[in-house]
């Protein structure tokens, strides 16, 4: 179990080199304790092994700003909320000008999120886009912290960033704008 402190000055490089190597990384939001890696094929099947997740059953990609307005191509209006981090917004594939590994879309749909926590804002602006669920085998508890992550979770994945903060301890809010529908509140 390779655990890294958020506060040591070379987690954020270790979590890069974890994720551009194609590793499954688990780390603190601003919602829940999360787990993730790039958008690639091979790391998304080790992230659904992991959590026992079935193939195709859709997960959210996390993005700054930044990225978000380089990749995206959709016109449309956003809720303000979208921006707050604790709204995960369903769009079509085809607004954006990026391949999405299909493991994790449905529909050709995708859902993103604008996370709103520092230290995982700098994470995703040096790596791209992060495929990211909750850090908990599917069906299990949603870990609002990094001591209510099971040693499952953290005996599998490549490294652990631990915090003793806390998130919103709130899932986030999903919206189908593809529907104009709710799923999650």
């Amino acid at each position: 179990m390779n655990i890294v402190d958020i506060t040591t000055k070379d987690s954020l490089l270790n979590a890069t080199k974890t994720l551009k190597s194609g590793g499954v990384l688990v780390f603190p939001t601003d919602t829940v304790y999360g787990i993730g890696c790039i958008l690639d094929d091979i790391a998304a099947k080790k992230l659904y092994k992991i959590k026992n997740r079935r193939e195709n059953k859709p997960t959210a990609v996390l993005m700054t700003e930044g990225i978000f307005e380089n990749v995206s191509t959709f016109e449309g209006q956003l809720p303000t909320e979208f921006w707050t981090g604790q709204m995960t917004i369903i769009f079509k594939t085809e607004d954006f000008n990026i391949e999405f590994p299909k493991i994790i879309t449905e529909n050709n749909t995708i859902g993103v999120r604008l996370p709103h926590y520092v230290w995982l804002e700098n994470l995703i602006d040096e790596v791209g886009p992060i495929i990211a669920s909750s850090a908990n085998k599917t069906s299990e508890k949603t870990p609002v912290n990094f001591s209510e992550v099971s040693n499952d979770i953290l005996n599998e994945v490549d490294l652990v960033i631990k915090t003793d903060e806390e998130g919103s301890a709130k899932a986030s809010t999903i919206l189908d704008i593809t529907k104009n529908h709710i799923i999650r509140d």
